[in-house]
């Protein structure tokens, strides 16, 4: 991609955009409230869309919901999605690399958690390659969002298959709220980036924002400090958005967006059987194999809605998303195409209900080019997924009772016909209290690489237990067609409100049962190649052989101190009983098992000082995992402090892992070396104008 030309459209943009507001001068922007100026229950009050597909007060939200605001993101320092996301209850945020995270709802977690679905705006970017989210190349401006929607449960009945564990809506600000221009920028001790917006108004009620930004990670160390981790990275993002209020009580919004990255990794040279390698069919058996990933793609997203009256409105969208990545230490290269259409109506079908129906058609499209490491089989697949949502809010006595009944019906070409009710009522016996249950049933589709993939792990040399053969013994993972999907019960009961009118509490408690969990079942070795270059190839399976339930809860707190002066502080427990099926064959190993801590708890301070002055502060506690080489649990304590010399005017210095820096924070992934998380200091600078 020509990023020299893209940054020249964008800058010819500006100057045209001018032009025009020559002609026709920008209105003055209105004040955007300071939401740490609002009360407890202002922010009970905050208008969520999705719990329910529809716009709900956060108290009224019969589901395990948390919103970070703008305000919320800018004072956490992040300069990354996942490091926002760590105040978030419930969330196990974890770094691998300086550019890869682990993040996941409720359990299973991973460099592919595959039961957390990630929206931005609508367009799904979780990829059924892996059934995953690529954290790296998620880099949205983060003076751009407006807020990030996160519900901890199932939301299958909603955004269907794959909202198992949980929901992610990252929405971003209207093309309006963000006229004029913005400069940011942040360089530090481990990274360094910035990004430009500029937003003008194009004749009536029409508004268009352009931006670009660059954001790059150096690299850490691996384990003991000894080695550099060859984990640095970048990526380079433009984009637009356009919004325009049509006189017919509608609204038009487009944007898109082209990206480029790399995502480096340290190299792996394993010569023993706890770990793998490239795997050679002579000595030593595994070469030193880089782990670096270039990426790059493209969106475009449309959406039109139109208000028919105050109890009804409809809304059609599309979007067409390209994503391609280049494996080193697989020696692949993948591209996978996404097509979507989604129409959604709502209306009152009485005073006391309300229906909301939906149909969307996907087409996902893969293009592999493969290797003898890594290998799809076929190399190309298509994809068709149909789907028709109806849901009925009933309001069983105004301002008291309110039962939601709804199902998604999916058809998918792997598993077919896939149908995932709910059931939730909510109880408000005042208007600072509400009390809600629900009983709700999700699946995940398997991913192709759990379908189609053959994937040389490691070679164990000859004589070499358990290789007690002449040849040495490839160790294959082979995906299997007729995998099924896995398929989740969930109960949950919580409780939000106000106990003082300055102290909040929010409390979800749940009860998960999983079945056809996904497992690893070896098959029997087989004679392979050619004499004299015999070898011996041993195939390890997908099954469906794993049951799994889990239990917990999420508590959240929040204390307005003073005027000036806010603490939030959450914990999270929980437990997980993993079971193999009694006809399971020896040696079936369950995939994802005990990948997150069982405690988790956060205090978090956000301080107004005066003369323009904040000071943030966050500490956190993460328990230990039980993977393979996964490190102890830690406390990290972040700081933030803030000077605005005029209104639109920020500069800060943050500091990460203040307490402990060189940290490790996650195990072995499959394609990926974890490296220390650094003490780290760095510096950010915002002017909006």
């Amino acid at each position: 991609m020509d990023y020299t030309l893209a940054m020249t459209a964008v800058v010819l943009f500006s100057l045209h955009f001018q032009a025009v507001q020559a002609a026709a001068p920008l209105p003055e922007k209105a004040p955007l409230k300071d939401l740490t100026t609002l009360s407890l229950e202002e922010l009970l009050n905050i208008r969520v869309t999705s719990a329910t597909k529809s716009s709900t007060r956060l108290s009224d939200a019969p589901a395990a919901i948390y919103v970070l605001t703008n305000e919320d993101i800018q004072r956490t320092g992040a300069t990354t999605i996942p490091e926002a996301l760590r105040v978030v209850p419930g969330l196990h945020v974890a770094r691998i690399d300086a550019n890869k995270w682990v993040v996941s709802a409720r359990g299973f977690n991973g460099q592919f958690a595959n039961k957390l679905l990630v929206l931005v705006d609508g367009r799904s970017v979780y990829t059924p390659l892996f059934s995953g989210v690529w954290w790296d190349q998620q880099d949205v401006m983060m003076e751009d969002i407006e807020r990030i929607e996160v519900i901890r449960g199932p939301g299958a009945s909603l955004w269907g298959a794959n909202a198992v564990n949980g929901v992610i809506n990252i929405i971003t600000k209207n093309a309006r709220d963000t006229q004029g221009a913005l400069l940011s920028a942040h360089a530090g001790n481990a990274r360094r980036g910035g990004g430009v917006r500029y937003g003008a108004k194009l004749g009536d009620d029409a508004y268009l924002k352009v931006y670009g930004r660059y954001s790059r990670h150096d690299e850490s160390s691996t384990q003991g400090g000894n080695e550099d981790g060859n984990d640095h990275g970048h990526l380079k993002k433009f984009g637009f958005r356009y919004d325009k209020e049509l006189a017919t009580q509608s609204k038009l919004m487009f944007q898109g967006d082209i990206f480029e990255g790399y995502s480096g990794g340290a190299s792996r040279n394993f010569a023993n059987l706890t770990a793998d390698g490239t795997p050679v069919l002579t000595p030593p058996y595994s070469i030193v194999s880089p782990t670096g990933q270039e990426f790059s793609g493209h969106h475009v997203l449309g959406r039109w809605e139109h208000t028919i009256d105050k109890n009804s409105e409809m809304s059609l969208q599309f979007y067409w998303d390209r994503n391609q990545r280049i494996l080193s230490a697989l020696n692949g290269v993948d591209q996978v195409d996404t097509l979507d259409i989604d129409f959604q109506h709502s209306f009152n079908l009485t005073e006391r209900q309300h229906i909301t129906w939906a149909m969307g058609y996907r087409r996902n499209y893969n293009d592999s080019k493969d290797s003898f490491t890594f290998m799809f089989c076929p190399d190309k697949r298509t994809d068709d997924i149909y789907s028709l949502f109806v849901q009925d809010e009933i309001i069983l006595m105004p301002d008291r009772w309110k039962l939601t009944l709804g199902s998604k019906i999916q058809h998918n070409p792997s598993t077919g016909y896939e149908t995932q009710p709910n059931a939730r009522l909510l109880w408000t016996p005042d208007a600072r209290h509400s009390v809600w249950a629900s009983v709700s049933r999700a699946v995940r589709i398997p991913s192709w690489v759990e379908q189609d993939v053959r994937y040389s792990e490691r070679t164990v040399p000859p004589f070499t237990a358990p290789n007690s053969s002449p040849f040495p013994l490839i160790v294959v993972s082979e995906g299997n067609p007729e995998l099924d999907s896995e398929k989740l019960m969930a109960y949950e009961l919580g409780w939000r409100g106000l106990m003082t009118p300055t102290i909040s509490a929010d409390v979800a408690l749940f009860y998960f049962d999983y079945s056809n969990a996904v497992s690893l079942v070896p098959g029997a070795p087989e004679i392979a190649g050619t004499f004299p270059g015999l070898f011996l190839r041993q195939p390890i399976y997908f099954s469906n052989q794993a049951t799994a339930q889990s239990y917990g809860g999420e508590l959240g707190l929040g204390w307005q101190v003073s005027d000036s002066w806010k603490l939030r502080a959450n914990y999270s427990y929980f437990e997980a009983d993993f079971n193999l099926n009694d006809n399971a064959p020896a040696g079936t190993l369950i995939y994802l098992k005990g990948s997150s801590p069982r405690h988790q708890a956060m205090l978090w301070s956000t301080h107004q000082l005066p003369h323009g002055v904040n000071l943030d502060l966050n500490m956190r506690y993460v328990g230990r995992v039980d993977t393979q080489y996964a490190p102890g649990g830690y406390i990290a304590l972040d700081a933030r402090i803030v000077w605005k010399p005029e209104k639109n005017m920020e500069f800060a210095l943050v500091g990460r892992n203040v307490l402990n820096g060189n940290h490790f924070e996650s195990g072995n992934e499959p394609f990926s070396v974890p490296t220390e998380n650094p003490r780290e200091v760095f510096f950010t600078a915002k002017w909006e104008f």
